[in-house]
């Protein structure tokens, strides 16, 4: 359940290609830490060409936030993406309105996101394949430092299980 299918260092790892091969037609992207730094409104340097690239190899994207519609639609509408707000990851509520918006089977579908506890386990309840991307910058404060203390040993497993299969 808390295991991705993929971690890669940032959304500038995934490819057309590399979805292709996994069967992946759409993908639901977390926004903070994954498209923008933390509370900015603005995409981190490339995410837009990023995106562009993305559409035009027939690759549908949506992106699907816990933050308020006041926060997530004006940064969607500057990528040109439709968006749900309020998507209460990791349950799956939100993110069954992202598919249906997308108009795809979920086997089709991979969530990306920074989060093991809200992204991985909210893709996995929802039948999507899961994609980690390490966060762009390192949050402050007390409750983002326990939290990447619990994704720690998620991260080790997944490299061991992938070093294995080498």
């Amino acid at each position: 359940m808390l295991l991705p299918d993929l971690y890669l260092s940032s959304i500038f790892s995934i490819t057309p290609e590399l979805l292709k091969g996994l069967g992946v037609e759409a993908l639901v992207l977390d926004v903070d830490n994954t498209l923008r730094a933390y509370k900015s409104d603005r995409p981190y340097k490339g995410v837009s060409e990023w995106v562009e690239k993305m559409r035009k190899s027939g690759i549908s994207l949506i992106v699907a936030s816990n933050n308020l519609k006041s926060s997530v639609g004006p940064f969607a509408s500057t990528l040109k993406l439709d968006y749900v707000s309020m998507s209460f990851k990791p349950l799956p509520f939100g993110l069954k309105r992202a598919l249906r918006k997308l108009k795809i089977d979920r086997s089709k579908v991979a969530i990306v996101g920074d989060q093991v506890f809200t992204d991985i386990i909210g893709g996995r309840l929802s039948g999507f394949r899961t994609i980690l991307v390490k966060p762009f910058v390192a949050e402050r404060g007390i409750f983002w430092r326990i939290r990447r203390f619990f994704e720690k040993p998620v991260i080790i497993r997944y490299n061991n299980k992938k070093s294995r299969r080498k």
